[in-house]
């Protein structure tokens, strides 16, 4: 490390990805790095793995030893960290000598907003809302995708699998959207179930793009699931925003396909995103640790 020179380090954890930055003390990027999983719900080794090998890449990229990896300052957002038990126990795997752990829903909305009032609903595989009032964050949702993550890419490809079902059952007339994801299965309901069994949420959102084109081709399932898609996520924002002129910000991997699907009210109110996780980490990182004698 160049002597009196100061260094941060941001990450963003998720169910696919794991991200780092590390930028210098006016937040100037100085290398990025990528690696596997980081959501500590689903395994804590794997996601301590993804978090060392993502935070020893960019280190190794902007030329500093990765031996000075536990002396520099990191705070990380990841998928799961509201769960304090799990939390504790990744503290206690990584050598990190100063480090903050978040939930990446938290550095969603400070990339998305900064440090001031704001909302986000960050919707990708799953759902959750994070916004800021008076000073005061709060999240709603973001229960995971058995009893919650409503509107989000499993949600969305589980009620299609459940719709083809029905309709292979003669309980509903099914669509041209139904007889596409049935014709996948061969026709074979078994097949469908046998993929159920063992699907994580990430394979069930494999479907929700196909709910998105065939809305947009008027079929009538695809057109009835994206109906309540969008007042499942209208009903979240008239919770969070604090009045009729409140902003937000639709940001995640479906946020921007669901904007424009808004009704006419709330795109009014619909703002672009200041940046993305990562950055709101990295200006986190700054916050919490610049200044202070580490």
């Amino acid at each position: 490390m160049v002597e009196g020179q100061k260094y941060y380090l941001g990450v963003d954890g998720g169910g696919t990805g794991c991200r780092a930055c590390l930028c210098d003390a006016n937040g100037n990027p100085l290398s990025y790095a990528k690696a596997g999983s980081a959501n500590v719900m689903s395994s804590l080794e794997v996601a301590r793995d993804s978090i060392l090998k993502c935070c020893t890449e960019a280190l190794l990229e902007a030329g500093i030893s990765a031996e000075e990896l536990p002396k520099v300052p990191i705070y990380m957002g990841l998928a799961g960290a509201e769960y304090e038990a799990q939390n504790q126990k990744l503290r206690q795997s990584l050598p990190f000598e100063n480090m903050i752990i978040e939930t990446d829903a938290h550095i969603s909305l400070e990339g998305a907003v900064g440090s001031g009032d704001g909302a986000a609903a960050i919707i990708g595989t799953g759902s959750i809302y994070q916004f800021r009032h008076n000073g005061v964050e709060k999240t709603i949702g973001g229960w995971g995708f058995v009893v919650g993550d409503l509107s989000g890419g499993a949600w969305l490809g589980r009620a299609l699998l459940q719709e083809a079902l029905l309709v292979y059952d003669n309980i509903h007339a099914g669509s041209d959207l139904t007889k596409k994801v049935l014709d996948q299965f061969g026709n074979n309901p078994q097949k469908i179930v046998e993929f159920a069994q063992d699907a994580k949420p990430g394979d069930f959102g494999v479907y929700a793009p196909l709910i998105f084109e065939y809305a947009d081709l008027g079929d009538a399932f695809g057109l009835y699931i994206m109906q309540q898609a969008i007042a499942n996520i209208e009903e979240t924002l008239d919770r969070i925003l604090p009045d009729a002129d409140s902003r937000f910000c639709m940001i995640g991997g479906l946020g921007a396909v669901y904007a424009k699907r808004l009704s006419d009210d709330y795109k009014k109110r619909l703002i672009a995103a200041k940046g993305d996780a990562l950055s709101g980490a990295v200006s986190l990182a700054i916050q919490s640790f610049s200044g202070k004698d580490l």
